[in-house]
């Protein structure tokens, strides 16, 4: 009985093997016959309507927010969904398949791009991060992992040759672009995101275009410990000099040159880590208020000082003509009286 269970057994997985490998080679057989009638030079429906490309975008970092240089760092899978008629096929084998990268290389695929973009790549680490899924109706779904650098306002995707004659974009659903619940940024508190479809009219022709805008809300907790409260305290330091002897030159001197000095000093730094505007900004409205309040205490010190020395300059009332004068007189009468006694 035992003999004829192992028999039993080594039956059964011959026969698996055998019907993986029976699969396998009619998969095999369908994306030679697939690659063979496909021409990716060629668009799906040319000379028909165009193609509808459908979009999402899931967000899983964001990073680098720079005011200076105005862009940031995002990490995202791009996901593009399309129909190609040429890419079906009736068969038993498989509904959909999903295949390696290099089945990209022979297919037809929409030319998508970043037109604010500064930099971009691929993520490769251990092998391509992308794949490829074809089901039987020849729905194409194309899923990449990339990183990109772009400006703000970021306008995330539109087609680089095709005009709306050829490819017209789509989000796909209501939630075509969604944010990873653990983003979190330092300096930066994420708010609301939106996206719209538009078209732009260039010279070359009419093209659509999918934008997603991103709001971030500054936190303040950083500017209050290292711009507000410092530019505070060196501004009570300032009034310091009030409550010191007018004679402490030294004293006063020094704490209004320190202090102006100082606060030039956290003006420029700050002012080095902010976009170089043409308008007026809160936080330069607020420190220069504060140095203002500072130069004012050095030059309250230099008028005191001036109205001392011109007031040493103006000649007192001699005490010897308040002595003539309060004296002479009873001198005077004392000496007639003794006249008169005599």
């Amino acid at each position: 009985m035992e003999e004829k269970k192992g028999n039993g057994n080594r039956n059964e997985n011959d026969f698996r093997d055998q019907s993986n490998e029976n699969l396998e080679n009619n998969v095999t057989r369908l994306l030679d016959k697939l690659i063979a009638s496909h021409d990716r030079r060629i668009r799906p429906n040319y000379g028909g309507p165009p193609i509808e490309v459908n979009i999402t975008a899931h967000v899983t970092t964001i990073s680098a927010v720079s005011e200076v240089s105005m862009d940031y760092t995002l990490d995202l899978y791009l996901r593009q969904i399309w129909k190609d008629p040429r890419l079906a096929w009736e068969s038993d084998v498989e509904d959909s398949l999903t295949i390696g990268i290099d089945m990209v290389k022979t297919i037809w695929t929409p030319d998508t791009f970043f037109p604010n973009e500064k930099k971009s790549f691929f993520h490769e680490a251990t092998s391509h991060n992308s794949f490829l899924r074809i089901d039987s109706h020849g729905n194409v779904l194309r899923s990449i992992r990339l990183t990109v650098t772009a400006n703000c306002p970021m306008s995330l995707h539109t087609s680089y040759g095709y005009s709306t004659k050829d490819i017209i974009y789509h989000w796909h659903g209501s939630n075509a672009v969604t944010i990873d619940e653990n983003v979190h940024l330092a300096h930066f508190t994420i708010g609301e995101h939106y996206h719209i479809e538009r078209t732009i009219s260039l010279s070359t022709g009419n093209y659509s275009r999918l934008t997603a805008y991103f709001s971030f809300k500054r936190n303040i907790g950083f500017y209050l410990i290292q711009i507000y409260f410092p530019s505070s305290l060196i501004v009570v330091i300032s009034w310091v000099s009030f409550w010191l002897n007018r004679e402490a030159v030294q004293a006063r001197v020094a704490i209004g040159v320190t202090t102006v000095l100082t606060m030039t000093t956290l003006m420029t730094s700050t002012n080095a880590s902010l976009p170089k505007v043409s308008y007026v900004k809160s936080l330069d409205v607020f420190l220069g208020v504060c140095f203002f309040i500072v130069f004012a205490s050095l030059l309250e010190y230099a008028a005191i000082g001036y109205l001392m020395k011109r007031t040493r300059n103006v000649p007192a009332a001699s005490p010897v003509q308040y002595y003539e004068t309060g004296y002479l007189f009873p001198l005077l009468f004392t000496y007639f009286n003794r006249k008169n006694f005599r």
